[in-house]
């Protein structure tokens, strides 16, 4: 089902899963993130994030079990589950529709960035979809996807699918705007993929979830305490649980961990070039390009400028390149005899 899935599909959002990854996991600033994303090519990131989204995925429909289809006698589409639960045959069907969910919900609500490289002009029109896709036709498709999963789960449990899946859209979004500002081709793809993992995770716990449900009510609706002491005593029976002790511990650490960036973080990495050329131009507008702060020449200036003197000797062009390239966010010597290629062609190129 996984491959004929990947066929059927073209492995469309699979390769927005693996720029994403790449761009993500390999960009510095904000410029850099969209050039590797635009980058029809996969790297290192792109391909441990494609292989564990594979591997996973097989594991969870392994674990959630075969499911035997038939047409009953009213022609309805019956399907006969695994006994260890609901089966792998509407869990496909369900995570596949309610993934796609999270595109419209993005397009609407975020804005769309122009791409630049080899998919641009097939993606160039998504830059005026956000117009297209009214909230109309984000309640039909809320609506369907709703219904699609009624059928095999029930509304309730429908309901709580497709909000969760909305609320990952939502995350998705906000770190789209804070890495692209806003969402592109390859970052929806990416999306659906990981909302498309994360509703078979939700499927294959349905049980647990409605027992953790079951004990957090009767926990919550404990009155057998003394005037006053209700609450602390709720509060002490969810944590003396076993299964909510690690749900609170993740709560509390999301919280802190919000309060953190929020106030004592630092700032925006993704802001540094934006701040780079505002502290270029206000005070410090004599500097010249390639000079740092203190009014010495940056490493690279010095590298170019013996480079392309006609009257320096190969030697002093060797050292000249070394220093550059020792000088980069590296460890000194990391890249070892590629270093030492990369100064000899520079030494020799004028």
């Amino acid at each position: 089902s996984v491959s004929f899935g990947l066929y059927i599909t073209g492995c469309f959002h699979e390769d927005g899963l693996a720029d994403s990854a790449d761009g993500i996991g390999g960009g510095w600033s904000k410029s850099q993130v969209l050039k590797i994303m635009t980058d029809s090519r996969v790297g290192t990131f792109g391909c441990a994030a494609l292989s564990m989204f594979i591997f996973a995925k097989l594991q969870l429909l392994g674990t959630l079990g075969v499911s035997s289809w038939s047409l009953a006698c009213d022609g309805r589409l019956c399907c006969t589950p695994s006994p260890g639960g609901g089966g792998a045959g509407p869990a496909i069907i369900v995570a596949q529709t309610l993934s796609r969910l999270s595109a419209p919900y993005l397009i609407r609500t975020r804005d769309y960035v122009a791409e630049v490289g080899p998919k641009s002009p097939f993606y160039i029109f998504m830059v005026e979809a956000k117009h297209l896709v009214t909230w109309p036709r984000v309640a039909f498709a809320s609506a369907y996807s709703f219904g699609v999963t009624s059928m095999f789960y029930g509304p309730v449990f429908a309901l709580t699918l497709i909000m969760a899946v909305l609320i990952l859209a939502h995350i998705a979004g906000r770190k789209g705007d804070y890495l692209l500002g806003g969402v592109m081709g390859d970052f929806l793809g990416g999306t659906i993929c990981l909302c498309d993992l994360f509703v078979l995770v939700v499927i294959m716990a349905k049980g647990t979830i409605v027992e953790l449900y079951q004990y957090c009510v009767e926990a919550l609706s404990l009155t057998e305490a003394p005037d006053g002491l209700v609450i602390p005593v709720q509060l002490i029976e969810l944590w003396n649980n076993e299964r909510t002790r690690p749900l609170i511990h993740f709560g509390l650490l999301v919280t802190v961990l919000s309060i953190w960036c929020s106030v004592v973080g630092p700032s925006d990495m993704y802001n540094r070039e934006d701040s780079a050329e505002t502290s270029g131009t206000e005070g410090s507008g004599d500097i010249a390009p390639g000079v740092e702060a203190n009014g010495e020449p940056s490493p690279r200036q010095v590298a170019e400028g013996v480079l392309t003197s006609p009257d320096s000797t190969f030697q002093e062009r060797h050292a000249a390149a070394q220093t550059y390239l020792d000088s980069l966010a590296k460890p000194v010597g990391s890249l070892g005899t590629l270093e030492e290629w990369a100064a000899r062609l520079s030494a020799l190129q004028r």
